[in-house]
């Protein structure tokens, strides 16, 4: 007699939707040692993927949409990663010791659970479903007068070599480059982001100052650095810190878009909260290594 979870397997691969997870340790997702230059494939992460970085096992249920097959019931370990077929949409439910939270889950998204400002359980968007390194922040642009403040408030000058952690678009070396005509290096593991800064780079006339590659942020090395942008999230941060305190020189500026580095009032030079276009507030925070 086959074991319940076979024959389910069984009877979803019969359906044309293989209905069975896939999860990966803490250590697999962030790795023990950072990988050669070069290694990341350029292939992109289809399934959907749901994420756990809080200390505390997550239950949820998934269930996938318009189809016939049932609600799955699931408990995720601190730092693993659950994966589904990304041919299907789902929804997902979980409770946060306040209320029951109830989303859909688009085709082939990362996704993690995380907790909120006033630590309860909150699914967010993710960057990428690898389990190879950390999702450190979704792809959310930094709005242009906010890019500009951070330069601002790092003094950036021709001399200087900007790392910018989780680059996204590559606006911030960009215009680094374009403004001060500083020399700049852009990480990012997700493809489309560095295909992305790549033309950008070419479209603002500053290729031969600026390069992109697709690594992880937390293996890189970042000891050539002047300065150091980074708008991730707190705990991605706060993952980072030993890295900078290991690898930066000391009086390297890192400048931080919208939250603080824990541990670091010491080397805190500044902040400034300023608004975008829309009116939204941000605050950038300046420390000096």
């Amino acid at each position: 007699v086959q074991p319940p979870g076979k024959l389910l397997a069984a009877a979803l691969v019969a359906a044309g939707l293989l209905w069975a997870p896939g999860c990966s340790s803490r250590s697999q997702e962030r790795g023990a040692a950072a990988s050669p230059k070069g290694q990341f494939a350029e292939t992109e992460v289809r399934d959907t993927t749901v994420r756990n970085v809080t200390e505390a096992a997550v239950e949820y249920t998934i269930r996938p949409i318009f189809s016939s097959l049932g609600t799955l019931q699931r408990t995720l370990a601190p730092g693993a990663i659950d994966r589904f077929p990304g041919e299907a949409a789902y929804d997902i439910e979980f409770t946060n010791g306040v209320e029951t939270k109830l989303y859909r889950l688009d085709k082939g998204t990362p996704h993690s659970f995380r907790l909120d400002n006033q630590g309860l359980l909150e699914l967010y968007q993710g960057a990428h479903g690898r389990e190879d390194v950390p999702d450190l922040a979704p792809f959310v642009p930094t709005p242009m007068p906010v890019v500009e403040k951070m330069l601002e408030m790092a003094e950036i000058t021709a001399a200087d070599v900007v790392y910018d952690l989780g680059c996204g678009d590559g606006r911030i070396v960009i215009t680094a480059a374009r403004t001060y005509g500083a020399r700049g290096v852009g990480i990012d593991i997700v493809p489309e982001r560095i295909r992305d800064s790549r033309a950008g780079a070419e479209e603002a006339g500053v290729a031969g100052r600026v390069e992109f590659l697709q690594e992880d942020a937390t293996a890189v090395d970042v000891s050539p650095a002047t300065v150091v942008a980074l708008y991730l999230l707190p705990e991605s941060n706060l993952l980072l810190r030993p890295k900078l305190e290991a690898g930066l020189k000391p009086g390297t500026r890192v400048v931080s878009h919208n939250y603080s580095i824990e541990g670091w009032a010491d080397k805190l030079v500044a902040s400034e909260t300023l608004a975008d276009e829309k009116g939204t507030e941000h605050t950038v925070y300046l420390y000096r290594r």
